[in-house]
């Protein structure tokens, strides 16, 4: 008992002289948990995104208690389900069934609002049960409607300007004639969706009693097999672990997630040179222990409490840091999900203690490896590792090059390219720096020793500027390629002059418009949901004959012929071959609810930001399939002797077409590229949380560097040398460094991005895309990086001329 008395006073002494050497060096420690909180921070906003996409059916729209586990949900090709069958479920015993009913209401100033029915006694026993719960807690952010009937539209304060005009009085909703205006109540804490009473919902949308959903909890093996026989062939059911959304969304989560993962990486570095700074700064201090008689298993065993209790610490901040992130990401995710992914709910980001976990995890994992590489035992065999490890990297990357398959050997082949760098980047400039130059200046002999002195000091920073640049560049490169093929393909496959919307075909009308003398070619959209092999899928068409295919390119170069469509021909885009495995020749079999459809692939064809599988085939086939088919309108080319005006103006007057439902080509691409562009916007922030930690680290390591250069500096400033000069030594110095770091950066963020372009995209996505660079912004990355360096450079001679002031 007084052996482990003993130990623990001596752990306490040890831990109270490192919380001493913390406050007499508050940098260093700020430095630490802030390398670590910045790349738990990155990685758990993205995996709390990703967590929420994938659980959001858990929390209900009809706002019962229990969490959802299947949803009735439409036939495929349908949007709606008839309320009758909601009843005959609840004669049948299921009452843990509840019905959701959905849509959108237009003021007269254009702005929409969504709407959800639900039972509203549903709604109350559950807000009143969250204010119950906020009074216990001293919250308030729940405040109780002032006033509340069956006709009442419960509307969150954030969507008050959607409201309320400027004077104060309340938009009119329009609605058809006879329906009455519902009431508005603002309330805080309602969420995307306005709700109201499912009967009143369904009297302001018209619905008719149909529903949009039905909701289910508590559901057994045997109740699923009794619900399908029930709702056979009038819809679907649905687990809610298993949504097409899930299937569609893994590549982009992947992405996200990958490049989550490299901005750990980066911010790794940063609290590597910290516990470096530290390790360096105790070594006396730890000797001085070992001296006074404090055993190395108890140092060891403080060490291993200090560095937990920082991982519990910076796991903490870094996911409230994520949490703040995903927060504001949120909007910008939801965009992309819902409009190429088919998300049909808004992302609510919540607190997640598993994310604490993941950082925690991901932090002592990290200061293992950082640890092990401080041994002495592996910097004894340094030169040995060094080649074992390079000669892995060159094989697996030369076998990577030519057999991966699957995202994450696509992914592997972008961090073995790292490592190659990794590895000779630092080697290459020690080498470079240890090269005889026959100097005969003074200064420039020792601003060459100095830098041989120092550089090991400034490997972390290299690596960091390396890796972070070097990733910026080649996410540029994948980010450029992707808009200037997306913008050449839109160019050729929205090459009709107008666009008209409408959700049915009128054949007089088609008729009368092609039979104009100012209208070169009409063609329709008419478009099926479907699953080939439980894959999403699409059946779409364009007209009854292969002249209103040519605005589509086939992968092989081809013009579209006769041919495509002859014997149960058609096309399949181009994410069918590379992503889902199917070949020239094959038949694939579109199916949508009990109705299949054979269809026999004779090419591909190029279709970026869809991520399912998508089959082209003739208008006639698609009508006699019997499928159910949504039609999303018509396009029109006109003739070059017409203006796009005139004939605008002749569709509103003469054919009495809604002038909001003709959309003039610019305008509609306007509209795909804003889409498009929304897929790149995470993207993009993430790329600069990556650069701006790699900037951090930089400024840390050269300003470090600095501070223990100052003592030489002011004996060569005593000495004699001018400010200016040391001003010029330094910039020279640090500039030279990190422009030999940038030379080596670019062509590794060429690599990436070709990596990205040829392994990642296709592989992930199934898009092809040709490789396109963009100059002037890989200059700007460039010039940062050294305007940086050179005030890091400035900063040290600033302080040396204030103390000369201060001495004066």
């Amino acid at each position: 008992m007084a052996t482990l008395s003993n130990s623990t006073n001596e752990i306490k002494l040890i831990l109270t002289t490192h919380i001493a050497f913390y406050r007499r060096h508050p940098w260093l420690m700020a430095l630490f948990i802030l390398g670590f909180s910045l790349g738990s921070a990155l990685l758990t906003a993205i995996s709390g995104l990703n967590q929420e996409a994938k659980t959001r059916y858990q929390h209900s729209s009809a706002l019962i208690n229990n969490p959802i586990t299947h949803l009735i949900k439409p036939l495929t090709g349908k949007q709606t389900i008839d309320g009758d069958l909601w009843i005959n479920l609840r004669q049948h015993g299921f009452i843990n069934a509840q019905p959701v009913l959905r849509g959108r209401l237009k003021t007269n100033e254009g702005k929409s609002l969504a709407i959800q029915g639900v039972d509203t006694l549903l709604w109350l026993n559950h807000f009143q049960r969250n204010n119950a719960q906020d009074q216990q807690h001293d919250k308030n952010d729940n405040e109780t409607p002032s006033r509340f009937s069956l006709s009442t539209l419960l509307v969150d304060s954030q969507f008050a300007d959607r409201i309320y005009k400027t004077m104060g009085s309340q938009a009119q909703f329009v609605l058809q004639n006879g329906q009455h205006q519902p009431d508005i109540s603002l309330t805080q804490g309602i969420g995307l969706w306005a709700i109201t009473d499912i009967a009143h919902a369904d009297y302001l949308l018209n619905a008719k009693g149909q529903l949009s959903f039905i909701e289910l909890s508590h559901v057994t093996e045997q109740q699923l097999v009794q619900l399908k026989q029930l709702i056979a062939g009038q819809a679907q059911l649905v687990d809610a672990q298993q949504q097409s959304f899930d299937v569609l969304s893994q590549a982009f989560f992947f992405n996200l997630t990958a490049l989550a993962m490299l901005g750990y990486i980066v911010a790794a570095f940063l609290s590597f040179n910290a516990i470096k700074l530290t390790l360096t700064a105790r070594k006396k201090l730890l000797k001085q222990m070992q001296l006074l008689g404090c055993t190395k298993r108890s140092i060891q065993l403080s060490l291993t409490i200090e560095l937990v209790i920082v991982s519990i610490c910076t796991a903490l901040i870094g996911t409230l840091g994520g949490y703040f992130i995903a927060n504001g990401l949120v909007l910008d995710v939801n965009r992309t999900l819902v409009g190429l992914y088919q998300l049909d709910k808004a992302l609510v980001i919540h607190w997640q203690w598993s994310n604490v976990l993941l950082g925690f995890s991901l932090n002592i994992s990290a200061l293992a490896v950082i640890l092990l590489t401080q041994a002495k035992q592996v910097a004894n065999k340094g030169q040995f590792m060094f080649y074992g490890i390079l000669a892995s990297t060159l094989v697996g990357l030369i076998w990577l090059l030519n057999y991966a398959t699957s995202e994450y050997q696509a992914l592997l082949l972008c961090f073995t390219l790292l490592v190659l760098f990794i590895l000779l980047v630092p080697k290459a400039l020690s080498g470079l720096v240890a090269l005889p130059f026959p100097l005969t200046n003074p200064l420039t002999q020792w601003l060459h020793a100095d830098t041989r002195f120092h550089i090991k000091d400034l490997h972390i920073a290299i690596i960091a500027i390396l890796v972070a640049l070097g990733s910026a560049i080649g996410m540029q490169i994948m980010v450029k390629s992707f808009s200037t093929t997306l913008n050449a393909h839109l160019e050729k496959q929205l090459s009709a002059d107008i666009y008209l919307r409408s959700d049915k075909i009128d054949q007089n009308f088609r008729k009368t418009l092609s039979n104009l003398p100012e209208v070169e070619q009409i063609s329709i959209y008419m478009k099926s949901e479907g699953k080939v092999n439980n894959v999403p899928a699409k059946l779409s068409s364009f007209g009854e004959s292969f002249e209103h295919y040519q605005q589509i390119s086939l992968t092989s170069g081809l013009a579209i012929s006769d041919k495509n469509f002859t014997d149960k021909g058609c096309l399949a885009n181009e994410q069918s071959s590379i992503k889902f495995g199917f070949s020239l020749g094959d038949v694939a079999v579109f199916t949508q609810n009990s109705t299949h459809f054979n269809c026999r692939i004779t090419g591909f064809f190029y279709d970026y930001g869809n991520p399912s599988m998508s089959l082209l085939t003739l208008e006639k086939r698609q009508k006699v399939a019997v499928l159910n088919t949504e039609y999303v309108g018509y396009s029109i080319r006109l003739k070059s002797s017409t203006t796009l005006a005139v004939f605008t103006e002749r569709l509103v007057n003469e054919f009495k077409q809604d002038s909001t439902l003709i959309l003039p080509n610019k305008r509609f691409k306007q509209i795909a590229n804003a889409l498009f562009d929304d897929t790149f916007v995470v993207t993009k922030a993430l790329n600069g949380f990556i650069l701006a930690i790699a900037l951090l680290s930089l400024c840390t390591s050269l300003l470090s560097l600095s501070v223990n250069q100052l003592k030489q500096l002011t004996i060569l400033r005593n000495l004699g040398v001018t400010q200016q000069q040391l001003l010029t030594m330094k910039l020279l110095q640090t500039g030279g460094i990190v422009l030999f770091t940038a030379l080596f950066a670019i062509p590794l963020g060429f690599a990436l991005g070709f990596a990205l372009l040829k392994f990642v995209m296709p592989i992930a996505f199934g898009w092809t895309i040709h490789f396109s660079l963009d100059l002037t912004s890989l200059l700007i990355m460039c010039l940062t990086l050294v305007a940086v360096s050179v005030l890091c450079a400035y900063l040290p001679i600033r302080k040396l001329t204030s103390l000369e002031a201060k001495e004066l």
